[in-house]
C-alpha cells in the first residue's frame, strides 16, 4: 500500500504541478489579452479559444486526484460521528467500489475517444484549428490519475475494516478537530 501511494502522490503532483502551471498561464494570458485591448486597441484573437479549450480542462481534470487525497472534496458525513472508526471504514468501501467502477470506464472511453480524435485529425475551427484530442487527454489522464486513488482509498478502507485497525486515514469530520 505504502509504495502505491507514494507512485501515486508523484502522479498527483506532476498532475498537480501541470493544472497550477495552467492556471498561471490563464492569468497570464487574460491579463495581457486585457492590456492588449485596451490600451493598444490589439487583443490575443487566440485566448479565448485556448483558456477555454485546453487550460480550463486541463486545470480541473487534472487537479481531481490530488483534491481528493487532500480530502478536499464535498462529502456528507452526518452520521459519521457517531460510528466506530471500524463502521467509518466499512461504509467507505461501498461508495468507493461504485466510483472505481465508473471512473475507470469514464477513463477507458475518454481514452479511446481521444485516440479516435488524434486518428480522425479531429479540429475545433476557429481563428486555428484546435486539435479535440488534448482537451480530451486531459480527461483521461485525469479520471484515470483519480480511480487510482480512488482504488488505493477502496483497498485502503477494506483492510482497515476488515483487520479493525486503520491502514489508511480516514476523512475528517466536518466541525470536529480529531475523530
Amino acid at each position: 500500500m505504502d509504495q502505491f501511494d507514494r507512485i501515486l502522490r508523484v502522479m498527483e503532483r506532476v498532475c498537480s504541478g501541470l493544472a497550477a502551471a495552467m492556471l498561471l498561464a490563464i492569468m497570464l494570458i487574460a491579463t495581457l489579452d486585457v492590456a492588449m485591448r485596451y490600451f493598444l486597441n490589439s487583443p490575443l484573437g487566440w485566448s479565448y479559444d485556448l483558456i477555454s479549450l485546453y487550460l480550463m480542462a486541463g486545470m480541473f481534470f487534472l487537479a481531481m486526484s490530488s483534491t481528493l487525497q487532500a480530502n478536499a472534496h464535498v462529502a456528507v458525513d452526518l452520521l459519521h460521528s457517531n460510528m466506530t472508526h471500524r463502521q467509518r471504514h466499512a461504509v467507505e468501501v461501498p461508495g468507493y467500489l461504485l466510483v472505481v467502477g465508473i471512473f475507470l470506464v469514464v477513463s477507458w472511453q475518454s481514452g479511446n475517444k481521444t485516440l479516435e480524435a488524434y486518428r480522425g485529425g479531429d479540429v475545433i475551427a476557429g481563428r486555428f484549428d484546435w486539435p479535440t484530442w488534448i482537451a480530451m487527454a486531459f480527461i483521461t489522464v485525469g479520471f484515470f490519475v483519480l480511480s487510482l486513488r480512488c482504488v488505493h482509498r477502496l483497498l485502503g478502507h477494506l483492510l482497515s475494516a476488515v483487520q479493525n485497525r486503520s491502514v489508511i486515514e480516514l476523512p475528517p469530520i466536518a466541525g470536529k478537530e480529531d475523530v
